[in-house]
């Protein structure tokens, strides 16, 4: 069996700590924990970029002065596009 301590095919290994009763709750759901849990992770990661992001680009120094009326834009690009 090839690989570092703790990994497996790739994939770092972690362990989670649940209480007992979550524990014999999923054990008796067949929940698949492993995939449960992954993509928990991933959106809670993509909930903190995204955060970040937020305060990033609210923190930048506005680009526009003026007011922007959009609808008159729009109306524009749909006569020049005829959509």
């Amino acid at each position: 069996m090839g690989g570092s301590w703790g990994y497996i095919g790739g994939m770092p290994k972690i362990s989670i700590y649940l209480p007992d009763s979550l524990y014999a709750e999923i054990r008796g759901g067949d929940i698949p924990v492993s995939a449960v849990a992954q993509r928990a992770l991933e959106d809670a990661v993509r909930t903190r970029r995204n955060t970040e992001w937020i305060a990033r680009a609210r923190g930048r120094k506005a680009r526009a002065t003026a007011p922007v009326d959009t609808s008159a834009l729009m109306d524009q690009v749909r006569e020049e596009f005829g959509a």
